[in-house]
Formats: structure tokens, C-alpha cells, sequence
């Protein structure tokens, strides 16, 4: 029989509660700790009087600065960086272009550090500071704009005559100071600028700098480049003495000598050729001349200093070139014994030093007023007197070395009758048949050409303006005038307007001989009434002849000085037109010979009334025989063609007679186009305008598919 101790069950049931509660919160307080401890590194020091340091554990390094320059700001040639860092740590700049590093530094012991870099201009540059410090890396950036200053210089040599060039940003303004002055330029897009500085600036040494503003820059400048020394020179020097040898000149490889402005660049000139070029050293220079046709030349030079200055014209002298004589000097120069014939008595050029070049005779500077009586006479340069293109005589027709080969020229006419004359009078014909001739198959009666309306049909007009004749009249012979004088180089000077005048009253007799002579003699030879009347058209000609003189050079020019022609009052037979047009050309022909030879035996050197009595002549003459050569072409309205139509022999021997004396007088312009070349290239040209106007004639006559006659075609 089993006995009940009373509490026995009680108390072990009290025990396991307690061994239950003590083992949860074992556990809670394990899960607690682990959760807690990872955030609370104090209380593990606590719990750990003896902790190590955590391998993650670094030292803070501070971001590097850029201090200067600032943000946007504009800079430009050597630019200083500066700014903050670690002590002792390595800055390495770089640009935004990337590649190696602008420059690389170490920061002083106080974290500073700078450095000097050159970047090309831009608006916009991004820069990099990066600093190295144990290993570790940071950096920072600042953006700025670069504008450097611009170059400048003389521009070539070591003298400017004003000018300033230099390179700078392309579409940047460039300004040059140079003393209390300045000049602006803007950058053309290769890099170059190039300033005058404003009249008025004397010779000197300078000091220039120059600062240049991008379009992008909004107004603020560049720094201004480094000063450099400049040297001005705007004093033209005075015209070189020339020392001529003796007569006769050799046509090839004459020796020429004078005087003139150390470091310049003399040119001698015979007429429009340049014979040969020096420079003056020690105050003298000499110079073989190039080969030149043999004939009579106006010899003159000039000289242009090393700033670029030139001077005026030396005073021309008329030099007969032969052929080629001994080297042998002409009279050998005598000091003391016996004076020579007449020389100049005033003062002579600076004496040579012992061993320069000989002299072929003695010394005769061409601007002495009491020179040998020889020479022309002195004119001013720039003046009054002063030379042009048209009061140098024409070559002499005969008797002279120099006068005009009248077998080549007799030549050239005929090339003219050939292959300019006779193939536009076809073409002329053709294009006049294909005008008024039948229509083409299909075209029901409309022509190449003309009107597409009835003339029932026509517009409203303009009302028709009254002019006064006479004052266009005196306006085309001004306009003629003044186109004539375009057909040479003109200068800045008195004496061209000394030349307008002679050429207007050149123009006014040559156009008074072709209409007043043949109408006087119409009326008391033919019996016929004639009017004069304005050819406006033929100011285009002048034009055509003017731009063709100025774009192949040459001296003489081709002049067309014709503005009035000639029509008869009433109806008459192609006789009688026939005959007016000979008697007109027969009139010009006749004063164009008469004024060619005065001009071949007129010195036209003699002050301003021979250089306007020389410009007369020779305006007569190129006018009256220019004028002749165009109206005797066989095409359109013009005289030609009505002595064509009258009596074919009656215009060949005019076409040949006025062509053979227009290529004579324009033969020494022709053979300074590259010599016998320019011949060539001529003739060249005259033989394709033929062969087209041949080509089109054979084709209207011979290919051209025949008319359609809408006469015969059947009816509907």
C-alpha cells in the first residue's frame, strides 16, 4: 500500500517552472547581446578593457581647392594656378583635352601650392586639380575662358611704313597702339590681321604692343602682348639718279648705274619694259639691263625704300637702243687736264668708294636743271609735266632703227581680213538668215528669234522723254574721253588731268573729221543730204576697248573714240551708201596717218605743252585708226558693210589698208605680250572665232534640215 507524503509533488513542480524561466532568459539575454553589441562599440570596450584597432579604421584627407582663378573668369598667355591641398601632397593639373598633365606640384608644408600653364584661347577650358596622398586620390575642377594676346610685328623687314601685321584669334578685334596712336583690324579666318595707323604719323621708333576682343568674350580684352620697338618710315625717297652710257646703247646686256638710298630696291624702266632691278649699297647701284627690241625708249627709274615707300619717277630720258657695240667705255673720265664736253656743273652724285663698279662716262644725274643740252628737259615729278602713258611718242613709220615693220604688220592686217573680218561677216549672215528666214518643221511659223505677238497687241508704253542732242552729244564725247584715259594706269597727279583734257579734244577732232568731212563732201560730190547722228552703242565698244587694253597692258591702247555716225535723209541705193561709208573711213584713215607721223617725229619731253601736245597727237592717232579698224568690219549697221554690199575690192583694199596700219601702230604693244607668244596666242585665238563662224555657216548651209513650207502641206 502506497502512503501520500503531503508537498512532495508541489515542490518539484516549483523547481522546473524555475529551471524553465532561468533557461529563457539565458536565452533572451544571448539574442539581446548579439543584437545589441554590432551598434555599441562602447560597451564592448567596456566589457574588453583590452581592444585592437578595426583594419578599417582611416585618417580623413582633405578635397584639394583651386583658389585662382576663379570660376569663368578670363585669362590668358601664362597662367598662374594656385590653391590648397595636404601638405606635402602631389597636385598634377590637367585640361579637359585630356593627356599628360599641365604641370605637377607639391604642396609646401602648409598645403599650398601654385603653378604657371599655357592653354590655347577658347571660350570655355575645363581644369583638374588632382592630389596624391599615401596612395589615395581626389581632386576638383574649375572652368575658365583663355584669351591670349595677339602677335604683332612691321610685317617683313625691320621698317614698317605704317603698317602693322601680326596673328591673333580668328574673328577677333585686334587694336595696335604704337605711341599715342592705335589702328584696329579684325582676324580674317587664317589667323592674319593687318592695321594702317593713321595719317599723320611721323618716322620714329615706337613702342608697340597690341590686345585683341573675341566674340565671345563679351567685350573684355586680352592682356597686351609684349613691347616690342618699331620702327616707322613713311618718308618716300627721292627719285634715283640714273647715269645712261654711252650712245648707242647696247639692246642687250647694257650696263646702268647711279645713286640712290642705301637698303632700297632701285627699277629701271625703258618705256612700259623693266629692264633690270639693284639694290643701293654704299649709295650706288648698278644693274645689266635685259634684252629689249632695238628703238628708241624713254629711260626713267625709281626706287623703293625697305619700308615699302616708292619713290616718284626720275626724270625720263630718251635712249637709243642698237644693237650691240663694245664693251669699251666711252670717254674715259679725266679729272683734272681737260673738262668734258658738256657734263653737268652742279652737284655731282656722292662720290663711290675705290673698287666699285667703272664707270662708262662720267656722271650725269638726270635731275640737273643745267644739264647737256642733250637731254630733255627736267620735269617736276608728280606735277604739271610729269610723263604718261599716252605723251611717250608712237614709233617712228620710217627711216628710223626703231620705226614700225610695216612687212609684218601688212601681215597681221591680212590674219585680220582673214580670220576676223571675212568669218564674221558669215556668221553675222547666218545668224540674220535663221532670224528672218522660214520656221522650222513644226513651229508653225515662229522664227529662231523676234516677236511672239501681234503688233496689234502691244503694251503700254513709256512715254517718250525729249532729250537735248547736243548736250548728250558733249556728255558722250566727256564719257569717251574719260573711258579712253582708263585704258592706261592713272595716278594721283596733275598731269592726268592734263591728259583728260587732251584726249577729249583728241576725241572731238577725230569724231569732227569722220562725220563733218564726209558729210561736206556727200553733199558737193555725191549731191545727197546726210544727218549726223548719236550711236550710243558705241560706248560699249570703248569699254570692250578699254578692258582689253587694261587686261593685256598694253601701251599703246587700243582706242575706239567714234560716238557719232552717219545716216542719209532719204532712201538711196546701196551705192550711194557704199560711197558715204568709204568717204568716212577714207577720212579717218587719212588723219590717223597724218597724226602717226607727226607723233614718230615729235619729242613730246618738253614740259607740260609737248607732253599735252604729245597726248593730243597720239589720242588722234590710236582714236582715228582704232575707230577706223572697227567700223570697217562687214556686220551689223556699221560702214563695212555697206562698202561691202557696194563693191567687195573697194573694202579689201580699205579693210587691208586700215588693218595694216592698225597693226603697226599696236605692234610694240603686241610684242611685249610675252614677245612673239603673245603672237602665237593671238593668231590661235583668231583661228577658233573662224573656225566657228565657219562651222556654224556650214552647218545652216549644208546640215540644217531644209525649211517647212506650210504652203504645200494638204489641208485637213
Amino acid at each position: 500500500m502506497t502512503t501520500f507524503v503531503p508537498g512532495t509533488s508541489h515542490a518539484a513542480a516549483t523547481r522546473r517552472r524555475a529551471a524553465l524561466v532561468a533557461t529563457v532568459g539565458a536565452i533572451l539575454g544571448i539574442v539581446l547581446a548579439a543584437l545589441v553589441a554590432p551598434g555599441l562599440p562602447a560597451s564592448a570596450t567596456e566589457t574588453d578593457p583590452t581592444p585592437t584597432p578595426s583594419p578599417d579604421s582611416t585618417v580623413v584627407i582633405a578635397t584639394p581647392v583651386i583658389e585662382r582663378p576663379a570660376a569663368s573668369e578670363l585669362v590668358g598667355d601664362a597662367i598662374t594656378f594656385r590653391g590648397t591641398a595636404e601638405p606635402s601632397a602631389g597636385i598634377d593639373l590637367y585640361s579637359d583635352a585630356g593627356g599628360q598633365p599641365l604641370c605637377s606640384v607639391v604642396a609646401n608644408s602648409s598645403g599650398v601650392w601654385a603653378c604657371d600653364v599655357t592653354l590655347e584661347s577658347a571660350p570655355s577650358v575645363s581644369v583638374r586639380a588632382v592630389q596624391s596622398v599615401d596612395g589615395q586620390t581626389s581632386e576638383t575642377s574649375v572652368q575658365i575662358a583663355v584669351l591670349n594676346a595677339p602677335t604683332a610685328g612691321p610685317g617683313g623687314g625691320t621698317v614698317s611704313s605704317g603698317t602693322v601685321v601680326g596673328a591673333g584669334l580668328p574673328g577677333a578685334t585686334v587694336t595696335a597702339k604704337v605711341g599715342g596712336v592705335s589702328c584696329t583690324a579684325t582676324v580674317d579666318s587664317t589667323g592674319a590681321w593687318f592695321c594702317a595707323l593713321p595719317a599723320g604719323t611721323t618716322s620714329g621708333t615706337y613702342q608697340l604692343t597690341a590686345s585683341q576682343v573675341a566674340p565671345w568674350s563679351g567685350g573684355r580684352s586680352s592682356a597686351s602682348s609684349a613691347p616690342t620697338d618699331l620702327t616707322i618710315d613713311v618718308d618716300a625717297p627721292a627719285p634715283p639718279a640714273v647715269t645712261i652710257p654711252a650712245s648707242p646703247v647696247s639692246a642687250t646686256g647694257a650696263t646702268f648705274s647711279g645713286t640712290g638710298e642705301d637698303g632700297a630696291t632701285v627699277t629701271l624702266f625703258a618705256g612700259p619694259h623693266s629692264l633690270c632691278q639693284a639694290v643701293v649699297a654704299g649709295g650706288r647701284w648698278s644693274c645689266t639691263s635685259a634684252a629689249i627690241d632695238i628703238g628708241s625708249y624713254d629711260v626713267s627709274a625709281i626706287q623703293q625704300d625697305e619700308a615699302g615707300n616708292i619713290s616718284t619717277e626720275s626724270t625720263r630720258v630718251s635712249v637709243a637702243f642698237g644693237t650691240a657695240v663694245t664693251a669699251t667705255p666711252a670717254p674715259t673720265p679725266q679729272p683734272s687736264s681737260s673738262a668734258p664736253e658738256p657734263a653737268p656743273t652742279s652737284t655731282a652724285p656722292p662720290t663711290r668708294p675705290d673698287g666699285d663698279l667703272p664707270a662708262a662716262s662720267p656722271e650725269q644725274p638726270q635731275a640737273q636743271p643745267d644739264a647737256s643740252a642733250e637731254a630733255p628737259t627736267a620735269v617736276t615729278p608728280g606735277g604739271w609735266s610729269a610723263a604718261t602713258r599716252f605723251s611717250a611718242g608712237m614709233r617712228p613709220a620710217f627711216g628710223s632703227a626703231g620705226a614700225i615693220d610695216w612687212t609684218l604688220a601688212f601681215g597681221i592686217g591680212l590674219a585680220m581680213v582673214a580670220l576676223l573680218a571675212v568669218p564674221a561677216r558669215l556668221l553675222a549672215g547666218t545668224l540674220r538668215g535663221l532670224r528672218s528666214g522660214p520656221s522650222l518643221p513644226g513651229s508653225r511659223g515662229a522664227r529662231l528669234t523676234g516677236r511672239n505677238r501681234s503688233r496689234h497687241q502691244e503694251f503700254e508704253t513709256a512715254p517718250a522723254l525729249p532729250w537735248n542732242t547736243r548736250v548728250t552729244g558733249v556728255f558722250a564725247l566727256i564719257a569717251t574721253a574719260t573711258i579712253t584715259v582708263l585704258s592706261a594706269p592713272v595716278a594721283d597727279e596733275p598731269a592726268y588731268l592734263r591728259l583728260l583734257v587732251a584726249v577729249a579734244l583728241g576725241i572731238v577732232a577725230v569724231n569732227a573729221v569722220a562725220v563733218l568731212v564726209p558729210r561736206l563732201l556727200a553733199r558737193w560730190i555725191l549731191d545727197v543730204s546726210v544727218d549726223i547722228r548719236l550711236r550710243p552703242i558705241f560706248l560699249l565698244v570703248s569699254v570692250g576697248a578699254t578692258l582689253l587694253s587694261r587686261t593685256l597692258d598694253l601701251d599703246p591702247a587700243l582706242v575706239f573714240g567714234i560716238v557719232f555716225g552717219l545716216a542719209l535723209t532719204a532712201p538711196a541705193s546701196r551705192r550711194a551708201q557704199g560711197r558715204l561709208a568709204a568717204l568716212q573711213i577714207g577720212s579717218l584713215l587719212v588723219i590717223g596717218v597724218t597724226a602717226l607721223l607727226i607723233s614718230g617725229s615729235f619729242s613730246g619731253g618738253a614740259g607740260t605743252v609737248g607732253a599735252f601736245l604729245a597726248e593730243f597727237v597720239n589720242t588722234v592717232a590710236l582714236a582715228s585708226l582704232g575707230g577706223a579698224g572697227f567700223l570697217l568690219l562687214p556686220i551689223a549697221d556699221l560702214p563695212g558693210r555697206h562698202i561691202l554690199r557696194w563693191r567687195r575690192v573697194v573694202w579689201l583694199v580699205l579693210a587691208l589698208a586700215g588693218f595694216t596700219l592698225l597693226a603697226g601702230v599696236l605692234s610694240s604693244a603686241l610684242g611685249g605680250l610675252g614677245g612673239g607668244a603673245g603672237i602665237i596666242l593671238i593668231a590661235l585665238l583668231s583661228l577658233v572665232f573662224a573656225a566657228v563662224c565657219v562651222a556654224v555657216w556650214l552647218w545652216v548651209r549644208f546640215v540644217r534640215p531644209p525649211a517647212h513650207d506650210e504652203s504645200s502641206t494638204p489641208s485637213a
